[in-house]
C-alpha cells in the first residue's frame, strides 16, 4: 500500500527534495536570464511545472487522509490553505513594495507600482480573467502562478467536499466562487496559455491511482524504470520554447508519479532528511521574494554579470531563509489561531509522521 510515513520510505523526503529543487530552478533560472549570461533558459518554467504537479499530488493526499476523520470539515481545509499561503504571501507583498520604493528612491531604474495593483495582488486577483483581474505587483512577476494555484486549492477543495457529501452546499458555493481562474487555465485560451490546471489535475489524479495499487518490490522496480523512460519521453517530445504546451504534461506527470512510487522501496534519502528539509522549508519564501532581489542586484551592482548571477542567488537564498523563519514557518500557529476563534481546531494524531504538504 502506498505510504507517506517518513519513517518507512523515501517518498515524503523525495517530495520535499523536489519542492526545494523546483524553487532553486526558478531562482537560478531567473537570475541567469536577467544577468543575460547567454541563451535564455526555460528552467524557471520547468520549475513551475514541478510545483504544480507536486501540489496536485500533495493536496490529493491532504484531502484523502484528513477527511477520513468526520471532524475534518471544509472550514478546516479552507483555513489551513489560507494560513499556508498568506502567512508568507502577505508579508512578501509588503517587503516587495518596500524594496521597490527603496530602490527607486536610491536611483535604480525600477518604477514602484500603485496601491490598486497592490490590493489586486493581495486579493489574489493577478491574472484573473475579466475586469477584476490585473497584472502582477511591482517587480514580482512570478506571482501570477501563485494566484492560479490559490484559486485551484479552493475550487478543487470545494468540489471534493461536495462530492464526498460533507459540507455540500458550502463546498459547492466555494467551488463556484473560485472556478473562473482554474477553468481559464484548463484551456489554451488563458492569456498566458499555460493550462497549468491540467498539470495540477494530473498530479491530483496520480495520487488516487497509486493508492489503489498494491506496492511491492516488482511494482517499485517497474516504476523506477518507467520514471526514466517517461522523463526521456518528456525531454524529447515536449515543445522546446513552449514548456507549458499541453502535449508535454502527461509524460511529465507520469514521470513524477512513477518516481514517487519508486521511492517507496528505499530509505536512502531519509538518511539525509535534515539537509533536504533545510532547503525545502524556505522554498516557498524563495519563490516569493527572489525575483525582486534579482532585479535589484541586476540594476545596482557594478560587478560583472557572472558575479551578479551568483550574488543574486546567494542573497535570495539567505533572505528567504530568514524570511521563512518569521513567516511561513508559523503557518500552523496562524491556522490554529484562526480556528480557535471560529471553533475548536481539528486534532491530528498523525501530524508527526505524515508528510506535511506545503503550497508552491
Amino acid at each position: 500500500m502506498f505510504c507517506l510515513d517518513r519513517s518507512k520510505n523515501d517518498t515524503s523526503t523525495l517530495l520535499d527534495l523536489l519542492r526545494a529543487i523546483a524553487a532553486q530552478m526558478v531562482c537560478v533560472g531567473h537570475s541567469w536570464n536577467f544577468m543575460e549570461l547567454g541563451r535564455q533558459t526555460l528552467v524557471p518554467d520547468i520549475g513551475v511545472m514541478l510545483f504544480f504537479v507536486l501540489s496536485g499530488f500533495v493536496i490529493a493526499f491532504t484531502l484523502h487522509e484528513r477527511t477520513k476523520s468526520s471532524a475534518y470539515s471544509l472550514l478546516n481545509y479552507a483555513v489551513e490553505r489560507f494560513a499556508r499561503i498568506y502567512s508568507a504571501y502577505a508579508p512578501a507583498l509588503f517587503l516587495i513594495a518596500a524594496l521597490d520604493y527603496a530602490a527607486f528612491a536610491l536611483g535604480a531604474p525600477i518604477v514602484p507600482d500603485g496601491m490598486t495593483s497592490f490590493f489586486t495582488n493581495l486579493a489574489m486577483l493577478q491574472g484573473y480573467p475579466g475586469e477584476w483581474g490585473g497584472p502582477t505587483f511591482g517587480t514580482a512577476g512570478q506571482l501570477s502562478s501563485l494566484a492560479a494555484e490559490f484559486h485551484i486549492y479552493y475550487f478543487v477543495g470545494g468540489m471534493f467536499f461536495f462530492c464526498i457529501g460533507r459540507n455540500r452546499i458550502a463546498g459547492l458555493l466555494l467551488a463556484i466562487a473560485f472556478a473562473a481562474m482554474p477553468l481559464s487555465y484548463f484551456t489554451e485560451a488563458s492569456d498566458m496559455a499555460r493550462s497549468l490546471f491540467v498539470l495540477w489535475l494530473l498530479g491530483f489524479a496520480g495520487y488516487f491511482i497509486v493508492i489503489n495499487i498494491k506496492i511491492d518490490r516488482t511494482i517499485t522496480a517497474i516504476c523506477a524504470a518507467l520514471s526514466v523512460f517517461m522523463f526521456w519521453r518528456w525531454r524529447v517530445g515536449h515543445v522546446h520554447g513552449n514548456e507549458y504546451a499541453l502535449i508535454s504534461y502527461l509524460p511529465f506527470a507520469a514521470w513524477f508519479v512513477c518516481l514517487a512510487v519508486a521511492a517507496q522501496a528505499n530509505t536512502i534519502l531519509s538518511r539525509r532528511r535534515a539537509v533536504v528539509e533545510f532547503f525545502a522549508n524556505y522554498s516557498y519564501s524563495l519563490f516569493l521574494i527572489h525575483f525582486t532581489i534579482i532585479k535589484i542586484v541586476n540594476a545596482w551592482s557594478p560587478m560583472p554579470s557572472w558575479l551578479n548571477f551568483g550574488a543574486a542567488i546567494l542573497i535570495s537564498n539567505v533572505a528567504a531563509y530568514y524570511f521563512a523563519g518569521m513567516t511561513e514557518a508559523r503557518h500552523k500557529q496562524l491556522a490554529s489561531w484562526i480556528l480557535r476563534r471560529l471553533r475548536p481546531p481539528f486534532p491530528s494524531k498523525k501530524a508527526s509522521i505524515l508528510y506535511e504538504p506545503n503550497a508552491e
